[in-house]
């Protein structure tokens, strides 16, 4: 009889092992780029500490801005924290100094130019926390960042020509709760650079991207051929301009999802594939 259990026991452990584990992971919308990837566990967010409006980009609403500046409620417990560059629409040094200082667990990397930034507003917290650290991913050598049960691939992307060529803008491949997230900041709409950095032979279960990214021009191809995945988040989009662009990508991209609300909430089921 100990042998029948033994076995027994040993065939269901194989069984469990040969199963791979998916966990739900909730994606919350904060200003323009900025999301929050939550497994129940690990807590990730990109391009997040952003607070106030800047051009015709948004910031987070005034009832939110407390909750922030002391690391609670939706911006509790957040693990890892990731900039794409270091235009204010995307991280605002001020605000990401304080909630850094606020937070005694989160740990934050990204460019040079981002921590340069930074450092400006808080140089004693920024040259002496070992909670900041700077990367330098390149093409071919991307930077691998593992924390708290995350796993994170980021590699540059062209922000673009001429004025845009010196921008460090980075993608980040987030991999959490069975679930591989993929954000490009703002990333040009060129194929040979997503191409060059890899992005061809990755399988993503959600991308973000970019509003611009599906009207009319080079970026459809982009999608089609890199961001073809089974849940596309269009983001980064104005409030003045909410209505006209969800119109347009209701009509031409009916299975895209627009999270237009900050704080709105969606949940990716990984076994589903999904959003529920």
């Amino acid at each position: 009889m100990l042998s029948k259990n033994l076995w027994f026991v040993k065939t269901l452990v194989c069984l469990l092992l040969s199963v791979p584990l998916y966990a739900d992971v909730t994606i919350t919308q904060l200003a323009n780029e900025g999301v929050m990837i939550d497994d129940g566990e690990t807590r990730v967010m990109i391009d997040g500490m952003v607070v106030e409006p800047y051009s015709v980009y948004g910031g987070l609403p005034p009832e939110a801005i407390p909750l922030f500046q002391r690391a609670e409620g939706p911006f509790s417990g957040i693990d890892l924290v990731l900039a794409s560059h270091r235009h204010h629409d995307h991280n605002q040094p001020r605000f990401a100094c304080q909630f850094m200082q606020g937070s005694s667990a989160t740990r934050f990397y990204s460019s040079s130019q981002v921590i340069g930034l930074m450092r400006e507003k808080c140089r004693d917290f920024v040259t002496t926390s070992p909670r900041v650290r700077k990367i330098d991913p390149q093409y071919g050598s991307p930077s691998t960042i593992e924390e708290s049960g995350a796993k994170v691939t980021v590699f540059p992307l062209s922000h673009g020509k001429r004025k845009y060529a010196r921008i460090q803008n980075y993608g980040h491949l987030v991999e959490l709760g069975g679930v591989t997230l993929l954000h490009i900041g703002d990333a040009a709409m060129d194929a040979t650079d997503f191409g060059r950095a890899g992005l061809d032979e990755v399988k993503i279960d959600v991308a973000f991207i970019p509003f611009w990214y599906f009207q009319p021009g080079p970026g459809a191809a982009v999608i089609s051929q890199f961001l073809d995945a089974p849940l596309k988040i269009a983001v980064h989009i104005p409030p003045g301009e909410m209505e006209e662009v969800k119109a347009h990508i209701n009509e031409n991209y009916p299975r895209v999802m627009i999270l237009e609300n900050t704080l709105k909430e969606v949940r990716f089921s990984a076994a589903a594939q999904s959003p529920r």
